[in-house]
């Protein structure tokens, strides 16, 4: 659509509030998952509609600004946000980049934008809390079918999981640090695998930890950490690193310590050796990709209309990941290969399911989270085993592998098929939580 002509002027009142509008834009989009670079664009590109230019915009980890040079008084107009909750709610970034994407095609009075943006936020919950805390059992019992599992370990991973997120969720009500509630969630699951051992000692018990960690990695922030570090948002890359080592802190405090509780116990729990899947198991396999990826778009509220699409890019996520082993590829580059191509097409399926990219790329590679490699490295470094640390690193190379390759394939395809707009061209990566026109005409806009 063509650019909107801007006012020829804004009073001051007007600037404040349309910093506001703004400023409110890129805290939902900030706090619900999207990097530093999507929140200052969003901002950027709203002011911009409503007439305000010469705006800067910063983002740390906590605190959003947004600056204005008045060019007729010559007075400078700031306003910051703290960010005070942050939340993984892909239907309220969805909401959000909607109306952002209208604002900027066909901006409405400021008092109307600004009663859409509070409603958004104040808007409840898609789905109530049961069928919520089913969906994130749903990612801990399909990663135990994924790993091989029998029916008990999966079933005992669906309950493990249950409590797990009934646990961190009661923790968290009650303001204590993310650290515990990991600490304590990551206890949960070599107490159940415990339990799988005494009624079954033939079950591989300790997939049931396996599955627990997968859960509770799915929700750790890597992602947006990697984007902001490959922007050039070190700072709030930075503290968002802190944040996920944070987490997985708690989380390996939580596995190790009940482990080495139990081994005290003579349960000494072990990991079956990896072995490649064949064409024959394939179609369960892909099974439970799609079980944890049904389960974690539940949990996180993605609009029901992309259920579809992430299950689709799991699977060819999924196929893409198992030829990399099968090559020999190593689970590296496996899985940003897989990332990559997952990223490509997650530009095209945004568009046609009216959702940013952000949401179809976490959702369909959380059944990659290196949840077995992380438990491996514990059980290595609770032997004393030099290699734990090894595979500790394997763990966070995937990680890592996974939001690079993905945010490659957005880059690449954001930079063939545009956005041709004007601020893409002050930013490094690619947009992830709001959606992109693509195209090679001048005059598109978000």
């Amino acid at each position: 659509m063509p650019e909107q002509s801007t006012a020829p002027s804004v009073t001051e009142s007007t600037g404040r509030g349309v910093l506001e509008l703004a400023i409110r834009c890129g805290e939902v989009i900030f706090a619900s998952g999207a990097s530093a670079e999507d929140a200052t664009a969003t901002m950027l590109a709203v002011a911009r509609a409503y007439g305000l230019k010469g705006c800067e915009a910063d983002v740390t980890h906590t605190v959003i600004t947004l600056t204005w040079d008045d060019p007729a008084s010559g007075d400078t107009v700031t306003r910051s946000r703290n960010v005070k909750y942050r939340t993984i709610d892909y239907t309220r970034l969805t909401n959000t980049s909607t109306l952002i994407g209208e604002l900027l095609h066909d901006p409405v009075p400021l008092a109307d934008a600004r009663a859409r943006v509070n409603s958004i936020i104040t808007a409840g919950h898609i789905h109530p809390w049961p069928v919520r805390r089913v969906g994130w059992s749903l990612v801990g019992a399909g990663a135990a079918f994924l790993l091989g599992g029998g029916l008990l370990v999966v079933v005992a991973a669906f309950a493990a999981t249950f409590f797990v997120d009934l646990l961190t969720g009661r923790l968290a009500r009650t303001r204590i640090s993310v650290f515990y509630q990991t600490l304590a969630g990551g206890a949960v699951g070599p107490l159940v695998a415990a339990v799988v051992h005494f009624l079954d000692p033939q079950a591989d018990s300790s997939l049931v930890v396996v599955a627990t960690i997968i859960m509770l990695l799915a929700g750790v922030t890597s992602f947006g950490a990697v984007q902001d570090v490959l922007s050039g948002f070190y700072v709030t890359g930075t503290a968002r690193v802190l944040e996920a080592l944070l987490i997985t802190g708690g989380l390996v405090a939580g596995v190790a310590g009940t482990t080495m509780l139990l081994a005290r116990f003579g349960l000494v729990l072990n990991i079956a050796p990896y072995t490649a899947p064949t064409l024959s198991d394939l179609p369960l396999l892909l099974l439970a990709a799609v079980v944890i990826i049904l389960g974690f778009a539940l949990a996180v509220e993605l609009p029901p209309r992309a259920i579809w699409a992430v299950s689709v890019l799991g699977i060819v996520g999924y196929l893409v990941y198992t030829a990399g082993l099968a090559a020999s590829f190593g689970g590296g580059w496996s899985a940003g290969s897989a990332a990559f191509v997952v990223g490509v097409l997650s530009a095209v399926a945004s568009r046609v399911v009216r959702t940013p990219p952000l949401p179809l790329v976490v959702s369909a590679l959380v059944p990659l989270v290196p949840g077995l490699i992380l438990f491996r490295g514990l059980l290595e470094l609770s032997a004393g085993s030099i290699d734990g640390l090894l595979s500790m690193l394997e763990a966070a190379s995937v990680a890592v592998a996974l939001a690079a390759g993905a945010l490659l394939g957005q880059y690449l395809v954001q930079n063939a098929l545009g956005p041709a707009r004007r601020i893409q061209r002050r930013f490094v990566g690619p947009l992830m939580g709001v959606q992109v026109r693509l195209g090679r005409k001048r005059d598109e806009k978000i």
